[in-house]
């Protein structure tokens, strides 16, 4: 098994696919190698450019800007025609023998500079793909190609495949290992990986995975539709008013009163305490705007009875945002665009017919964006290491989701098994994947934490943890302002959680313990 995950795919090996593999970089200086290496031949790749980048150059990425780091060789092309690719290979004696790629959110259609700039600068050759569309392609869904497979699944396996088939040709060798950062849809992305292509890693780190992205995408466009219909019934400053009213009770549940709750679920958050008077004011909420709030957070239901979701946590900013768009101009909605193009193929379908109970289970014909199997047992047995994490107050994927998932890994393995190879950290007070009142920079999708070690930044764990077994436990997330760290919060592995120790402050992660 560890034969094939350095492989990523048999047809790796030169003589079985009957590749003439060149190492460049070995036969010539690093930057006459980077420039020659577009001419190399490789099935199901044209590569467009290569190029070598150093400091000071200025560069195109999603527009032009002088780069700053390590030298490398900027690789750019096509698999299979229609999924974009960049590949980024430090020269050979900074290499650190390993592969880095990261997801992208949303609609995709871009290549994920960020993870791409970050690898670089650890010694990672780092690969990344638009997802098979571009930006511009604002009806991707009704193109004639395989744009919905792509986007689903197959864009970043064959990314994992070639990219290591690159690195063979550029190197002489092929990646020891093999890693995986992503959040949102790049979260997706990432157990998808490891539930369908279970070689392409060994080590992955996903966030605010968005695990049933058909049932995600259903609550989205429901609520749009509720907005709509309740219009200025309830506003965004009532919405605002509850999440603050829910942090403020919840505060304490986990103890302390610091500004975060540890664990939504521990506290009885009371509505009614916001109820008014015989005398309206902005600051208390009517007996219909109580029953639209209640509404809202409780577990979707279809047309039909069905239970879709779990519902939403409060404490959760819920936006008002009404059909058919939020925002004009830029990208629809994923919800949107899914249903109309994706489901219907029109471009223009009425998203006020939206029926959940007729329409969710169309978004399976088109394209399977579920990750949320249970059965990982490929990844596990060939001694792959995963790392959940979940902002507790993510707008956009329920931290309900992401724990249903996770209870789904319990069952099947048990927690005492799970714990030997997946690690699971729910954040307080994170948004969607950053941002939020809380701690949010932990060197998961978005950069290398402000410390770089351990137990500070995920990806050094991850690195750890596969390459010398040492299991992580807490990690230390921080808050950063203006450049420096103005606080930090312990992060536990689930289903542990911070607990405050009562004879010290609450500002700082030293002051809480793992329980």
């Amino acid at each position: 098994m560890f034969f094939f995950r350095i492989l990523g795919f048999f047809c790796s090996f030169a003589f079985l696919c009957g590749l003439s593999f060149n190492v460049f970089a070995q036969s010539d200086d690093t930057e006459t190698a980077c420039n020659k290496f577009a001419s190399i031949h490789l099935a199901d790749v044209k590569i467009l450019s290569s190029s070598f980048v150093t400091p000071g150059q200025t560069i195109l990425l999603n527009e032009p800007a002088p780069y700053e780091g390590q030298s490398f060789c900027r690789v750019e092309g096509y698999i299979d025609k229609e999924i974009g690719f960049e590949l980024w290979l430090p020269a050979p004696t900074k290499w650190n023998k390993r592969l880095l790629t990261g997801g992208v959110g949303g609609q995709a259609g871009s290549f994920n500079y960020q993870i791409a700039h970050r690898g670089i600068q650890r010694g990672y050759a780092t690969a990344t793909t638009d997802s098979g569309h571009k930006v511009a392609d604002i009806h991707w869904l009704l193109m004639n190609g395989r744009q919905a497979e792509n986007y689903a699944e197959r864009a970043h396996h064959l990314l994992a495949v070639k990219a290591k088939e690159m690195m063979h040709a550029y190197y002489g060798s092929f990646p020891k290992h093999s890693f995986f950062v992503g959040c949102s849809g790049g979260g997706r992305q990432a157990l998808t990986e490891i539930q369908r292509y279970p070689n392409d890693y060994d080590g992955v780190i996903a966030g605010a995975p968005g695990v049933n992205t058909p049932a995600m995408s259903a609550r989205r466009l429901w609520e749009m539709k509720k907005h709509t219909e309740w219009g200025s019934l309830i506003t965004q400053r009532e919405w605002d008013l509850v999440a603050k009213e829910a942090r403020a009770q919840c505060d304490a549940s986990d103890g302390v009163m610091n500004g975060l709750t540890e664990d939504p679920r521990e506290c009885k958050f009371n509505l009614s305490a916001l109820a008014c008077s015989s005398i309206r004011t902005t600051s208390c909420l009517t007996e219909t705007q109580m029953n639209i709030v209640e509404t809202i957070h409780l577990p979707l239901i279809d047309e039909d009875g069905f239970k879709v979701d779990d519902g939403l946590p409060y404490g959760v900013r819920i936006t008002a945002d009404p059909l058919p768009e939020p925002f004009t101009p830029g990208p629809r909605y994923l919800a949107v665009v899914l249903f109309s193009e994706g489901v219907y193929r029109d471009a223009n379908w009425d998203v006020s017919k939206f029926n959940i109970a007729r329409d969710l289970k169309r978004i399976d014909e088109v394209m399977n964006l579920h990750a949320d199997n249970p059965n990982i047992d490929l990844f596990q047995k060939s001694g792959g290491k995963l790392i959940l994490y979940q902002g507790w107050t993510d707008q956009l994927v329920s931290p309900y989701s992401t724990l249903s998932y996770v209870d789904k890994l319990i069952k099947r393995y048990g927690q005492n098994q799970l714990n030997q190879f997946t690690k699971i950290y729910m954040v307080p007070g994170m948004d969607h994947c950053r941002g939020g009142e809380g701690p949010d920079q932990f060197g998961g999708m978005g950069g290398d934490a402000p410390v770089l070690d351990s137990k500070h930044d995920l990806l050094s764990a991850l690195e750890d943890w596969v390459l010398m077994k040492r299991v992580p436990e807490e990690i230390i997330a921080s808050k950063v302002q203006s450049g420096k760290v103005v606080r930090t919060h312990l992060l536990c592995p689930f289903p542990k959680r911070a607990k405050f120790d009562t004879s010290n402050s609450a500002s700082n992660s030293t002051e809480y313990v793992c329980q």
